[in-house]
């Protein structure tokens, strides 16, 4: 039984039902192409009019989207982290920033803080707990403090990604894929270099 390769098709056929354009392959050659498939590579026809395997070229698009899907992956990771933050009783700990689980709770706590100081309280009636499961005791002024601080470092975390899409897409733009492959979440986004 003979093995075809239709270069239109992309794809491989027996002698019953090969499509015109189809070129007639050895059992080795078919093979080798399927084990190149497998790898990632892809078959190309060659001068001689002959199927060949080549490695896939990425284009500049899916690089360019793979970089900002991978920028979005590490601005999740940042806020999934949290903030670390000393309290007011010199404590180190983390704030957990999480977008889903945490941005309510501290937006109803900074609601609260600031109600509570409208009226007058100022003892550490306020609670929270933070990564370590140890529950803080906080006034409404300390309160206000930390969920600004939280409310800063998300808006940084946010502006950084914004950046660095912004470079990738003027990249992709230049058609530059040497400054896409340099664009990571550590690239430092105060300098004009990733432009």
């Amino acid at each position: 039984m003979s093995v075809y390769f239709s270069p239109h098709e992309h794809g491989f056929f027996e002698d019953h039902n090969r499509p015109d354009d189809a070129i007639a392959i050895s059992d080795d050659v078919h093979w080798s192409l399927v084990e190149g498939l497998a790898r990632g590579e892809v078959i190309v026809i060659n001068d001689a009019g002959e199927p060949e395997l080549t490695e896939r070229v990425i284009s500049i698009a899916e690089l360019a989207s793979g970089a900002r899907a991978e920028i979005e992956r590490a601005l999740a990771a940042e806020l999934n982290a949290g903030m670390p933050y000393t309290l007011p009783d010199g404590t180190e700990d983390v704030i957990q920033t999480r977008p889903d689980q945490d941005e309510a709770n501290l937006l109803g706590l900074a609601i609260e803080a600031r109600d509570l100081r409208a009226a007058g309280e100022t003892g550490a009636v306020m609670s929270l707990r933070a990564r370590s499961n140890t529950v803080h005791a906080l006034t409404p002024e300390q309160m206000i403090a930390l969920t600004d601080a939280a409310k800063s470092f998300k808006q940084a975390m946010l502006a950084k990604s914004w950046a660095l899409k912004d470079a990738v897409s003027a990249a992709e733009t230049a058609g530059d894929r040497q400054a896409i492959e340099t664009i990571t979440w550590t690239t430092d986004t105060t300098t004009e270099e990733i432009a």
